[in-house]
This record gives C-alpha cells, structure tokens and sequence, in this order.
C-alpha cells in the first residue's frame, strides 16, 4: 500500500463508510426524537384529562404545543445533518468514478439517489410531521370534549 492511490483509495474508502455511519445515526436521532416528543405529549394528554388540571388545560396545551414544534426542529436539523452527508458521500461516489472505479456496476447503477438534497426522506418527514402534529391534538380536544367541572 505504498501507492499514493491505494492511500487515497482507503481514505476515501474510509470516508464513505464514515458518512454511511453518520447517516445511519442521525436517522435513529430523528427518530429518537419523534419518540420522546411524542411521549412527552402523551403525558402531557393524560395530564389534561384529570380534574385536578382542568383548569389549566389550555396552558398544557400550549406547552405540548411547543414540544411538538421543539421536536420538529430537532427533526429538520438532524435531516440538514444527514443532508450534508449525503453530499459528501455524492463528491466521494464522483472521486471513486473519477479514478476508475465503476462505482455503478458495483451498487447496482443507485448513485444519484443521495442528489435529491432534503428530500431524500420527504415521506418518513410527512410521517413523523403527522406524528407530530396528533400528538398535542389530544390536548387540544381534551379543551372542548371533556368537562371543566368534571369529577
């Protein structure tokens, strides 16, 4: 391995693999976080339900609305993240092509599907914003559906 290509080749190599693992990480990240908002929230709608907070439902409500909003912050950074990760592994995948390696006929011709940018995971996005979104709208028919003067 005292070809300067074959150092560039394990670099680059090794590079890829990096922004396979960094993706593979945040994906669990953002989904980590769907989890825990979510739950939060849940909580939060049990804790609307009971009499004794009854009073104070619309202030929950509006607290579970800004874990809903937090956790999807947490959501779009960890997508920009993997975003840029994605990027490198595209300008990895051309240095590959670039030095003769037929980067395509190894993986089966599927490097341009990183190029869509933010995209990548529109519909697990859509899901989790779902997710999301539902989960202070217990809450939030907890105000009009259940009694203030409710045992």
């Amino acid at each position: 391995m005292s070809d300067p290509k074959d150092k560039e080749f394990a670099i680059a190599s090794s590079a890829l693999e990096d922004c396979r693992r960094y993706i593979a990480a945040h994906k669990a990240q953002r989904w980590d976080v769907v989890k825990w908002g979510v739950s939060v929230n849940l909580a939060l709608a049990l804790a609307a339900a009971t009499s004794a907070l009854a009073d104070i439902r619309f202030v929950i409500f509006l607290f579970s609305s800004g874990v809903a909003v937090a956790s999807w912050c947490l959501v779009i950074h960890y997508n920009k993240r993997m975003t840029d990760m994605r990027d490198q592994a595209i300008t990895l995948v051309n240095w590959f092509k670039q030095n003769g390696v037929d980067y395509d006929a190894i993986v089966g011709g599927k490097t341009n599907a990183y190029s869509v940018g933010e995209s990548y995971d529109l519909r697990e996005l859509a899901i989790f914003l779902v997710i999301l979104v539902a989960s202070p709208t217990l809450i939030f028919l907890s105000l009009f559906f259940l009694h203030r003067g409710a045992p």
